[in-house]
């Protein structure tokens, strides 16, 4: 459908670029190859159509079909080979957004069930949720692209997790944003890429080290040391398998005395040498989710 007088949205101050949008509609062709995905706000990925096996930090090769909706935390290293050509409405958000006006989403955090281990569960795209996905994608295909707009779908859209999912599904499935200290959480989630010692995020956090050390452990439930490890493991594994670096840029980016100690990380990491991982892996493109 047209839009009456176009020139006067797409020339308006309010009219989202595709880089600022809350909304986007993605389609992918079949594709041997994997393909990275870059985050650096959470999103929800709603698959419209088609098939796709989704890695997601250490969740890895996880079979994702039509009618399903998953998470991709902050700064998540994720990548996806499609399986079936797909269309996926990507929704990126800031875990600030209220369900409604008596249920926040820190409130989530109460119905985590206990002694809960997450394994980035997915939940099915319900008929109403459904509905709402596909007029979202008619009007956006129309043009309708004002940043009030996405503004009011976001909201729309958690009033209907909130009124079609139980609480406790919603706490499992947003489980990687909630905790004891969710601005916390978030704020580390935002930052880690850009430190590389737990005295640098400390400074970052306005704390001591031992305090920050505390608060991340509360927080994530693991030691900074071991999180902060896994976290670099994933990032120079892509960086790796991505191929556009040499072996000697990664090791300087990710703060590595030598080559010779890359690959000792790869080897104790990943089970083998980067040469190696990076013949047995290629990747076809980067989607960027979020700008």
């Amino acid at each position: 459908m047209s839009l009456f007088y176009k020139e006067e949205h797409t020339t308006c101050y309010h009219y989202t670029m595709l880089a600022s949008a809350n909304f986007q509609i993605l389609h992918f062709n079949v594709s041997h190859l994997p393909q990275l995905i870059e985050v650096d706000r959470s999103v929800l990925i709603f698959l419209l159509s088609g098939e796709a096996r989704v890695t997601c930090n250490n969740y890895r090769d996880r079979h994702q079909r039509e009618g399903e909706m998953l998470l991709l935390p902050c700064n998540s290293c994720c990548y996806v080979k499609i399986i079936k050509e797909c269309t996926i409405i990507s929704c990126s958000f800031l875990p600030n957004v209220d369900f409604c006006s008596s249920f926040s989403f820190h409130d989530l955090a109460r119905y985590i069930p206990e002694n809960y281990s997450y394994d980035f569960p997915v939940l099915p795209v319900r008929e109403r949720v459904a509905q709402c996905m596909t007029l979202l994608r008619q009007c956006l295909q129309d043009g309708v692209s004002c940043a009030h707009y996405h503004t009011l779908k976001e909201r729309e859209l958690f009033i209907l997790l909130r009124a079609y999912y139980s609480k406790e599904e919603l706490a499992v499935f947003f489980f990687p944003l909630l905790g004891k200290d969710v601005d916390f959480k978030d704020m580390v989630l935002m930052n880690y890429r850009s430190v590389r010692h737990i005295n640098e995020f400390a400074e970052l956090a306005h704390m001591s080290t031992d305090t920050f050390k505390r608060r991340f452990k509360d927080a994530f439930g693991e030691p900074v040391h071991k999180w902060m490890t896994q976290r670099k493991a994933e990032l120079i594994y892509r960086d790796i398998v991505l191929g556009q670096k040499t072996f000697a840029e990664i090791s300087i980016e990710h703060d590595m005395s030598s080559q010779a100690y890359l690959s000792t990380f790869c080897k104790r990491h990943f089970g083998d040498t980067p040469q190696n991982l990076r013949e047995s892996s290629s990747f076809d493109t980067v989607l960027n989710l979020r700008t």
